[in-house]
């Protein structure tokens, strides 16, 4: 047998079980789109941090810097949300930080990827181990978890831009409190 046929079979062995590992969440993708329809919803994703200290900022840099999230998986669900993910449209965001997907008109909310996770997993992920970090109770990791990034109604085709606001040193963990030293 030709060496070359083998790697040809090992490597689309081994593509097989990529496309399998993606699948096997049980979230369909966008391409399969289960509310399919003719209203367009297109989201820019974003993000905003504060200037966090050091130097004395510049006027740009006391404003702030907003970033586009880049290849950031989302999952979007119709009216109220499911139990499970394989309810739910996995999406990703291009370059731009943005995607497009054709709905039927609704209510649709879209999740961070972490926000899909069962509750002990999200916890677990977010509380960083660290002597200058606080957390609030798990309640509030519950709330987090539980409220979307976005809800739109959509009845017609729709362009939005959702920013992501985060704070010095804990990102965008409302129940996360920073207790370290801050830069001079």
């Amino acid at each position: 047998m030709d060496f070359k046929l083998i790697l040809l079979a090992i490597g689309i062995a081994f593509g097989s079980c990529a496309d399998l590992k993606e699948s096997v969440d049980g979230a369909v993708d966008a391409a399969d789109n289960i509310w399919k329809g003719k209203q367009t919803l297109t989201v820019t994703f974003e993000s905003h941090r504060p200037y966090c200290g050091g130097a004395a900022p510049t006027e740009e840099q006391s404003a702030g810097f907003t970033n586009a999230i880049v290849n950031q998986v989302f999952y979007i669900y119709k009216d109220e949300r499911p139990e499970s993910i394989t309810k739910m449209v996995r999406v990703k965001t291009d370059e731009k930080g943005m995607f497009s997907i054709d709905l039927e008109d609704g209510v649709y909310s879209i999740i961070s990827e972490d926000k899909a996770l069962p509750i002990d997993e999200f916890i677990k992920k977010k509380k960083i181990e660290d002597q200058f970090y606080e957390y609030s109770d798990d309640s509030c990791f519950e709330t987090w978890r539980n409220t979307p990034e976005f809800t739109v109604e959509l009845s017609l085709p729709t362009e939005e831009v959702v920013t992501i606001q985060e704070r010095c040193f804990t990102g965008s963990n409302p129940c996360m409190k920073y207790t370290g030293p801050y830069p001079p």
